[in-house]
């Protein structure tokens, strides 16, 4: 951190140099002496107003020095987003403005107060622009999201955001009190309404299952083409900086009735519900996000797979044995600490529900209710990456929706480093651990391009050339059956040849058909022009037909993503290879590969 700082002052002592020693004014030195004693002082004055957020100390996402949290288990030193340096040195997100998509934001909480816009945001429920939710118990949600990515710093209270200084605003398209269309209100927020025109990072900490009404899962060519323009089209034709929640199952997939994961899918652990079943997860102007854990490793709940972008925060459970015993050991690691609705009879921390040392007004760390230590999913990795997103934008307005995207990952840090690969019993992998692609760039479908740092993506932000001109090849297709074989060798393939492609890839979309009696037992694997592998759609997860397959059906999979090729050649052969790996050695094959599409965006 001391080298950016040093980087920035740089600057101004190389402009005065080119000054002429013999004509600069006998004040100049005593001048340039006075200005380094006020910075400083600035950064120390800055470094001890931070310090006066009192529950800052136990959000260890901010600066973890292993230090005692509301949880059983101690943070490991080190797993941080890089960011507390920056606030030293008076990065904090000031002028940018965070949309929080959600079931509502608590507009008068006093630690969110000051930072909320002057019109608030929009309340679907009644038409308003004070977005705080009628019933604060069902929908807190919003609130401890909003306080991850932007509780104002330095105030004398509770906690601060990861971008402390940022201005909110708050939409409730998924509150159980919105009225009318979901999807139409979640474009309201996205691009289309009045109160969203001057977002510049929409935070998206929601998302769709199987087994739950909901959104649409089939996105058709042309609604993938006018989503992208209207994404890109906001900021000014920079495109704000969409940033979303990978999905919470990995291990479950939870209704009213059941789980839908079989012990078959949780045993093999290739996880339930891949981050790409969501077709928004997919689209190219969002940035996908995992979780990870305090000690660095996939939070257990994280879903996994090619859309994900980059990794944040997510922790486990926060709870503490001496109030909730008898439970797995994974509930007792540390969650993330933040802003709860206000009342110590609704929300998260409440004296009915006593979890933790933070909980009830009884607590001795923090008795107002007003604070919850036990937020945790990748609704909390997702506005950690968006307070991040917007210290880059305060540090370099100028840069579009792909220079922060590509940014952010290329300034992530490798967590995990020795991540096994989910392998069959005859040693052929399902998921791999992480793969260099031949441009250089490690890549993982457990946290893609791994967590993000803040420190770093903010030097590279200050000094950053812009990607230029998008090139993009189309959705390019072909359609021939071949038949699914059981072995490497015996796989279907089907091949597209992509001429004058991007020279450096960003990412690829593609979509497939298939005709075949179990699809849950297939292993979908792109193949770019260099050789890299990525697989696409693990078998054994939970979705697909046949046997112990959850109520989605992918015979025909419009929307996949995969962020595997970054920086790779585009032109060449790609080659969507499918493996039928649950089928006996001497079966024959029980169906076929019949359509592939794909789409290359790049530079």
């Amino acid at each position: 951190m001391d080298s950016f700082w040093s980087m920035r002052v740089l600057k101004h002592n190389e402009r005065d140099s080119c000054m002429n020693a013999n004509s600069r004014p006998p004040f100049e030195q005593p001048r340039r002496a006075l200005l380094a004693t006020l910075v400083t002082i600035a950064a120390i004055n800055a470094a001890h107003a931070e310090q006066s957020d009192p529950l800052a100390g136990i959000q260890w996402h901010l600066l973890n020095t292993g230090q005692d949290v509301p949880a059983d288990t101690l943070p490991v030193a080190g797993n941080d987003l890089n960011v507390d340096g920056l606030y030293r040195h008076g990065i904090r997100g000031q002028g940018v403005i965070i949309g929080i998509v959600d079931s509502g934001l608590q507009i008068a909480h006093p630690d969110l107060a000051a930072n909320v816009a002057t019109v608030a945001g929009k309340n679907f429920a009644n038409g308003s622009n004070d977005p705080t939710p009628f019933d604060l118990n069902g929908n807190n949600h919003g609130t401890m999201v909003g306080g991850i990515a932007g509780a104002v710093g330095a105030n004398n209270l509770g906690v601060r955001g990861v971008a402390p200084a940022a201005t909110l605003k708050g939409f409730n398209p998924i509150s159980n009190e919105a009225q009318g269309d979901t999807l139409s209100n979640i474009e309201y927020s996205w691009w289309d309404g009045a109160e969203s025109e001057d977002i510049q990072v929409s935070n998206n900490s929601w998302g769709v299952r199987p087994g739950i009404p909901s959104l649409p899962l089939a996105y058709s060519q042309d609604t993938i083409a006018a989503y992208g323009k209207a994404m890109s089209g906001t900021r000014s034709g920079l495109g704000a900086i969409y940033v979303k929640a990978a999905g919470n199952n990995f291990n479950n997939v939870s209704t009213q009735l059941a789980d839908l994961c079989t012990t078959d899918t949780k045993k093999r652990g290739t996880g339930c519900i891949p981050a790409g079943y969501d077709p928004r997860n997919n689209l190219f102007n969002v940035i996908t996000v995992a979780a990870v854990r305090a000690d660095g490793v996939r939070s257990s709940y994280s879903s996994t797979g090619s859309a994900l972008w980059v990794s944040a925060f997510g922790g486990e459970y926060g709870w503490q044995r001496q109030y909730k015993p008898d439970w797995p050991a994974i509930y007792y690691d540390p969650a993330i600490a933040t802003t709860d609705v206000t009342s110590c009879y609704v929300g998260s921390n409440k004296n009915t529900k006593r979890e933790n040392s933070l909980d009830s007004n009884k607590s001795a760390i923090d008795s107002t209710c007003n604070y919850t230590a036990k937020m945790n999913g990748t609704s909390a990795a997702t506005p950690m990456v968006s307070g991040v997103a917007a210290l880059v934008l305060e540090t370099n307005p100028k840069l579009s929706f792909r220079d922060v995207k590509y940014i952010l990952a290329t300034t992530a840090t490798r967590n995990d480093p020795n991540r096994a690969a989910v392998k069959l019993a005859d040693g052929r992998t399902l998921v791999p651990g992480w793969t260099v692609n031949a441009a250089g760039r490690a890549y993982s479908n457990w946290y893609g391009f791994g967590v993000v740092n803040a420190a770093r993506a903010v030097q590279v932000a200050e000094k950053f050339q812009s990607l230029g001109a998008l090139v993009d090849t189309g959705w390019r297709s072909t359609t021939r059956t071949v038949a699914i074989g059981n072995t490497s060798s015996a796989a279907a393939r089907l091949t597209f040849q992509v001429a004058n492609g991007a020279r450096n890839i960003e990412s690829v979309q593609l979509g497939f058909r298939v005709n075949h009696s179990n699809t849950r037992q297939l292993q979908f694997v792109l193949v770019s022009p260099s050789g890299t592998r990525s697989v696409v759609q693990p078998a054994f997860t939970a979705i697909g037909s046949g046997p112990n397959g959850v109520q989605r059906n992918f015979t025909n999979w419009d929307l996949l993503s995969s962020n595997a090729f970054l920086d790779e050649n585009a032109t060449g052969t790609w080659t969507l290879e499918v493996t039928d790996v649950g089928q006996a050695a001497n079966a024959a094959s029980r169906g076929n590969l019949e359509f592939f599409k794909i789409r290359v965006l790049g530079h």
